[in-house]
């Protein structure tokens, strides 16, 4: 079995650590220590995995891309009572927590966060970076550009198109198509603000 290791400490990291088959070894680092201590691991590992344990999307984003770079191997993480559909692509550094459901034709790109009782359902494309908390429903045929967010028990009506960056806040209903940068909330959802 290969050397396991997670990077990041906090809540989402520690998921993670408790969906592998073997307890991996957790890497922390901050942003100035970031490109030495992360080349380092992987140079003196050959053949780890690494899974992305940062609940942000700016920190998995930046963190991804460089053990990308050096080459890191980042399989998916998928808990053992998920639903991926066998048509579904799950791209790398994907992680789906305990009782998500994926899709016939969905797309979840790459270093994206799935987590616990959300649905991403046919046809859609999370773009890469994206998140989606729990107890999301996103309706069949949406798509979702990069570093997109879901706030928990947010929801998404089908065949719309939603922009790179947007943030939804927690219990929004997404009725309509939404732009690059926008912020949304309510029910139905409306823009908060331009990020």
């Amino acid at each position: 079995m290969p050397k396991l290791f997670v990077i990041g400490a906090g809540g989402h990291a520690r998921v993670i650590a408790s969906l592998l088959p073997a307890a991996p070894e957790f890497v922390t680092t901050t942003p100035a220590t970031e490109d030495e201590r992360l080349g380092t691991v992987v140079m003196d590992n050959p053949g780890a995995e690494f899974y992305l344990g940062l609940g942000t999307n700016r920190d998995r984003m930046r963190v991804a891309d460089k053990l990308r770079t050096l080459g890191a191997r980042l399989p998916t993480c998928v808990a053992p009572n998920v639903f991926v559909a066998r048509d579904a692509q799950l791209d790398a550094g994907t992680v789906l927590c305990p009782g998500s459901q994926i899709g016939s034709r969905a797309h979840i790109g790459f270093a994206c966060i799935v987590n616990t009782l959300s649905s991403v359902d046919h046809d859609c494309l999370l773009g890469d970076y994206g998140q989606v908390t729990a107890g999301v429903t996103i309706a069949g045929t949406v798509k979702v550009g990069k570093n997109g967010f879901f706030g928990v028990k947010s929801a998404v009506i089908p065949n719309l198109t939603i922009g790179d960056d947007v943030v939804v806040m927690a219990g929004s209903l997404i009725t309509k198509n939404v732009p690059d940068r926008a912020m949304m909330g309510g029910n139905p959802a409306r823009l908060m603000r331009q990020l």
